[in-house]
């Protein structure tokens, strides 16, 4: 049931379904979602002098009181944006590229060690995907060619390295929740979680995006087309041994002889200085005296 084509075709359906999604998930920004309800937080600010005072240049400037969703490198705004943010086009939204992987020297060099950690743990994010999905697209190469010369070392080759990319990808997916991590619940300084207003945290909503769920699809897809790759390589390897077996074994005629008559009869003269062989005439026949000293009389 499970030949060698069948598994093959399902590696090609799940790796290249892998691979769009993996691809559509880079592209897209929607992996975190922050729904800001500005109205509530604009009302509040009418009812409170002391509050509007101290929000009512964030309203219009800090991208945290706008509803956002971030990608990888883009944080784009699905409903206003802020003044005077440099924002530029993308699919018809508004986005801005993350500052975050490039902070200001002043600012790096005030970094605590959890700052330090998301810094590189948000480049080991990125990082890790491109790998993951250039590797890949290398296996996806060798993954043709394994198939046209159905070449196990080559069918072999490829299942190692898909392996690798789900390593890539998962080892990137690990960090980037590292980084939600330490945005949300630990660290305690702006422009994170713990440090918004009670209005801000009160008014906002957070999610994960279609991205995100996107991306663990696609790596899912990619484990199984590695698993298939996996299970090819040996259905592959079966089934030529079984050729092999059936192309030879025409030739492998079958020797069918009679034991007993290649066994030297009791008489034989084997060692020197005994009674020699009897006579061919008198072979097959037991002798009648005792002075013989040969095969099977030891001890005699």
């Amino acid at each position: 049931m499970w030949s060698s084509p069948l598994l093959l075709s399902l590696t090609s359906v799940f790796g290249l379904l892998g691979l769009a999604l993996i691809t559509l998930a880079l592209a897209t920004d929607s992996w975190t979602d922050y729904q800001v309800n500005r109205r509530e937080i604009i009302n509040a600010m009418n009812r409170n002098t002391e509050l509007n005072a101290r929000l009512k240049d964030n309203v219009v400037r800090n991208p945290l009181y706008f509803s956002r969703s971030y990608g990888l490198f883009l944080v784009c705004f699905t409903d206003a944006v802020p003044s005077d943010i440099g924002s530029f086009s993308k699919f018809g939204s508004p986005c801005i590229w993350n500052d975050d992987y490039y902070p200001l020297d002043a600012a790096y060099e005030k970094y605590d060690s959890l700052q330090i950690y998301r810094y590189y743990a948000m480049w080991g994010a990125a990082i890790l995907y491109l790998l993951g999905l250039v590797v890949f697209i290398i296996c996806s190469i060798f993954g043709m060619v394994g198939c046209w010369r159905r070449s196990t070392k080559i069918v072999l080759t490829t299942a190692l390295l898909m392996l690798f990319s789900v390593m890539f990808l998962a080892g990137s997916m690990a960090c980037w929740h590292l980084v939600n991590y330490l945005e949300r619940h630990v660290l305690d300084i702006p422009p994170f979680y713990k440090s918004w207003e009670p209005i801000l945290k009160q008014g906002t909503r957070f999610s994960y995006g279609w991205s995100y769920v996107v991306s663990w699809v696609g790596i899912a897809f990619i484990l199984l087309a590695s698993t298939f790759m996996l299970l090819s390589y040996k259905k592959i390897k079966e089934e030529e041994e079984r050729a092999f077996e059936a192309k030879h074994g025409a030739y492998m005629m079958p020797n069918y002889y009679d034991k007993s008559s290649a066994m030297m009869p009791y008489g034989y003269g084997t060692y020197g200085g005994y009674p020699t062989a009897y006579p061919a005439a008198y072979y097959g026949q037991y002798p009648v005296g005792t002075g013989y000293y040969g095969y099977m009389t030891y001890g005699r």
